[in-house]
């Protein structure tokens, strides 16, 4: 076989033991494979050499960067727990005080949410020093302290108040959303890990197809979900290469087995 390239990512993705497909991402940044073995040296004697090696445990290292966040990478990395189904968002806003509407808040339509009734807080911003002043909520007819809310977010208050800014912190819900559980006793489960990339033959310039196996993997690493102005975030996953035992499909038991098309 002709010494090849590697230049590309390609696609990698996961199943659970139950053969559930868990993950798949064609986004890649960076797949690292390092096969490494180690001696331990036996010396004896006057020699500076040693006479006699035995086999360290094996030290292989693999790890994977993605550029993006899944509920399914915070699974594989993080034994996360995954839930589907109805979510509720903190929300704040700040907009001015109308003589006629009032102030409906915004984010609930925006995201296609419902407002939480009866979980707001509001203050009225001073302009000049930042100061807040929180009013205290009245069925109707509020003063300049107070102010009323309709179920769908419409706040109003006194006159006095008109065209002032006013800030909101409340809840909406939503009908339909993914939870990524962390909790302080979770662990990773073990899944099949596949990489399919392609490199390129450095004689004749043809692609070659190539394939990564890790029969039973074991996730780590960090799960960054931190934001920084224009700078996207990158997840680096750390998989520990376990026995995988030998199965229909993997009759020799290979921890870890790399194919080439060529």
């Amino acid at each position: 076989m002709n010494p090849l390239v590697f230049d590309g990512v390609g696609t990698i993705w996961a199943h659970d033991t139950e053969g559930n497909l868990k993950y798949l991402d064609e986004k890649i940044n960076k797949v690292t494979f390092q096969a490494q073995f180690d001696w331990e040296k036996v010396m004896g004697g006057d020699s500076g050499y040693a006479f006699h090696y035995t086999a360290k445990d094996l030290a292989d290292k693999v790890s994977i960067e993605v550029p993006r966040y899944s509920p399914a990478l915070a699974e594989l990395s993080q034994g996360a727990v995954t839930v589907e189904g109805p979510v509720s968002f903190d929300e704040s806003e700040e907009g001015i005080l109308s003589p006629t509407d009032g102030y409906t808040v915004k984010k609930p339509s925006q995201y296609k949410g419902i407002f939480t009734k009866g979980s707001e807080e509001v203050y009225l911003k001073d302009l000049a020093t930042g100061k807040l002043t929180k009013l205290n909520k009245v069925a109707s007819t509020p003063t300049a302290e107070q102010y009323s809310i309709t179920d769908d977010g419409k706040i109003t208050s006194d006159e006095s108040n008109d065209k002032k800014n006013v800030i909101v912190i409340y809840k909406w819900d939503k009908t339909t959303g993914t939870k990524s559980g962390l909790s302080g006793t979770r662990r990773p489960k073990p899944f099949k890990l596949v990489h399919r990339f392609e490199l390129l033959d450095d004689k004749s310039g043809h692609p070659v197809p190539c394939q990564l196996t890790i029969w039973r993997a074991l996730g780590g690493g960090t799960l960054d979900i931190s934001q920084e102005r224009k700078k996207p975030t990158v997840n680096t996953m750390s998989v520990e290469i376990m026995e995988p035992g030998i199965t229909a499909d993997n009759p020799n038991g290979y921890a870890a087995e790399l194919i080439f098309g060529i």
